[in-house]
C-alpha cells in the first residue's frame, strides 16, 4: 500500500521524468516543462488541475539531488510567490483565452474589469502574462499544432523498451492437466533485440516485474518503457522501481503506430516462426522456456530487414551509451513487493494465504512487508522506512514448544542508577524518630 508520500512523490516524478532522464540544454527543458505545464492532471491530495513551469523545473532539481525522496512533500515556504489571482478569475482568464487564441492580454485585463463591474482589472498586466506563461496560453502555444507525427525510432539502443504481453499455448501442469501460458516480452526500439522474454502461468504483476527484473539485470537500464494502458503497467509497484531506477514510464493507446508497434511486430514473428513449428502437446512450462530462448538467440545473430545487420550487432554498437545497474544496487531487493501489515499480539501476520512471526519488538505494530512474491522464502520487515530484520514462517506445532520472549522486556543497556521508590521510603521512614525517642528526650 503506497503512503500519502510516496503517492504524491511518484505522481511527481511522473511528471517531471522527461526532464530528468537526460542531459537537456536550457532551452529544451524550458520547452518541454511548458508543455507539461500546458496540461491538467488529477494531482492527489490537491484540488488543483495544473502545475507551473517554475515547480515542475525545481522538482526537477530536487530529484537529480536527492533521487526520489527529494519529491516527497515538503514544509510549504511561499518565499514570495506572487498568490493575487483567485481560482475563479484564473479559471475565468483561461476560457477567455482558450475561447479565442488571439485575445490580447490588454483586451483580457479590460474584459476583466467590465464584467466585474469595476473599472479597474482583478490583477496587473505582469501576473496576467506570468499566469499565461505559466499555464502554456500564449498565442503561439494555443495554435501549435500537436497532431504532428514523424517516423517513430529511437537514435540509440536502450533510449526506448517496449513491453507487451501475449497469449501462449497450454502447457503440461504439474500433477495433471494443462494450463495457459502467458508470454511478456521486452524489445528494445532501436536494435529490435529483445532484453528478456518467458513464458509464465500468470499474466498479472509477478510475471511482469520478474520479467523486466531479468531484462535490466541483463542488458542495463532503458530511458523510457513504453507500455498499454493495461491494470499491471498501471501499477504503483512499477512505478516506484521505475522512479527509483530513473525510467520514464510511458502509457500509448492501443494501436498507436508510436508506442509499441515494434513488439506487436516481433509477437507477429514468435508466432509464425516459433510458436507455429511448436509441438506443446507434452511440454512443460519450463521446457517451452528453453525452446523460446534458443530460438531467441538464433533471432538476435539474424540480420533484421529494417536494420541491415543482426540486432545483437546493433545493440552492440551502442554498448557505451547503456546506462548499467549500479554495483551498489541490490536488484533483487529493489524489485521486492512493499505492502502494509499489521503485526498482532502473538507477534504474527498473514501473507500470501500464510502466515508470518515477526520479532517480538514489531508485536501490535504496522509494519511494511518487502519480498518477492515468487519466493517467499525471504521476507524483509521494516518499520519508519528502518530495516528490522526478516520474517519466518510460522511452524504452529514448534511455537506450542519454545517459549517466547515478552514483547518489550529486551534487557536495557543503561547503567543503573541505585534509585528505587520502595527503598527511598524506607530510607525516609528511618529518619523520622519514633514516640520512644521522643519520650527519652
Amino acid at each position: 500500500m503506497e503512503s500519502k508520500s510516496e503517492k504524491i512523490a511518484l505522481f511527481r516524478y511522473g511528471l517531471i521524468a522527461p526532464l530528468v532522464i537526460e542531459p537537456l540544454a536550457r532551452g529544451e527543458l524550458t520547452r518541454r516543462a511548458r508543455e507539461i505545464a500546458a496540461h491538467h492532471y488529477d494531482i492527489p491530495y490537491s484540488t488543483r488541475a495544473q502545475i507551473s513551469v517554475d515547480t515542475l523545473l525545481d522538482w526537477a532539481k530536487r530529484y537529480r539531488e536527492k533521487g526520489l525522496a527529494g519529491l516527497a512533500p515538503q514544509a510549504r515556504s511561499d518565499r514570495g510567490v506572487c498568490r493575487a489571482i483567485p481560482p475563479q478569475v484564473a479559471d475565468l482568464i483561461e476560457r477567455l483565452k482558450r475561447e479565442n487564441p488571439y485575445r490580447a492580454g490588454t483586451t483580457l485585463l479590460r474584459e476583466l474589469a467590465l464584467s466585474s463591474g469595476s473599472h479597474t482589472p482583478p490583477l496587473s498586466a505582469s501576473s496576467l502574462y506570468r499566469f499565461l506563461k505559466a499555464r502554456g496560453l500564449s498565442t503561439r502555444e494555443l495554435l501549435r499544432s500537436t497532431t504532428l507525427r514523424k517516423k517513430f525510432e529511437a537514435e540509440f539502443a536502450n533510449q526506448i523498451w517496449q513491453s507487451d504481453m501475449l497469449f501462449g499455448p497450454y502447457v503440461l501442469r504439474p500433477g495433471g492437466g494443462k494450463q495457459q501460458a502467458f508470454l511478456y516480452g521486452l524489445l528494445d526500439d532501436a536494435s529490435r533485440l529483445v532484453p528478456h522474454a518467458q513464458f509464465y502461468t500468470s499474466e498479472g504483476l509477478d510475471s511482469l516485474l520478474d520479467c523486466t527484473r531479468q531484462g535490466v539485470a541483463a542488458r542495463g537500464l532503458p530511458v523510457r518503457y513504453y507500455a498499454d494502458n493495461g491494470k499491471v503497467y498501471r501499477s504503483g509497484q512499477l512505478a516506484r522501481i521505475a522512479a527509483s531506477l530513473g525510467i520514464l514510464i510511458v502509457h500509448t493507446p492501443p494501436y498507436q503506430p508510436e508506442g509499441r508497434g515494434k513488439i506487436e511486430r516481433w509477437f507477429k514473428t514468435v508466432r509464425e516462426q516459433f510458436l507455429a513449428n511448436l509441438d506443446c502437446r507434452r511440454l512443460t512450462l519450463e521446457e517451452l522456456n528453453q525452446r523460446l530462448w534458443a530460438w531467441i538467440e538464433v533471432y538476435h545473430r539474424t540480420p533484421h530487414s529494417s536494420l541491415g545487420m543482426t540486432p545483437l550487432a546493433r545493440w552492440q554498437r551502442d554498448i557505451e551509451k547503456v546506462r548499467q545497474v549500479p554495483p551498489s544496487t541490490d536488484l533483487r531487493r529493489l524489485f521486492f513487493y512493499r505492502l502494509t501489515r499489521q503485526v498482532r499480539r502473538d507477534l504474527t501476520f498473514r501473507l500470501a494465504n500464510r502466515f508470518y512471526e515477526a520479532p517480538a519488538h514489531l508485536a501490535g505494530r504496522s509494519v511494511e512487508v518487502r519480498f518477492d512474491p515468487q519466493d517467499l522464502g525471504q521476507v524483509d520487515l521494516y518499520w519508519n522506512d528502518e530495516p528490522q530484520g526478516q520474517a519466518r514462517p510460522v511452524d504452529p506445532v514448534l511455537n506450542a514448544c519454545v517459549p517466547r520472549d515478552r514483547a518489550g522486556a529486551a534487557p536495557s543497556s543503561a547503567e543503573p542508577t541505585g534509585i528505587n521508590y520502595v527503598e527511598l521510603l524506607q530510607q525516609g521512614r528511618s529518619l523520622v524518630p519514633s514516640k520512644e525517642d521522643e519520650t527519652d528526650v
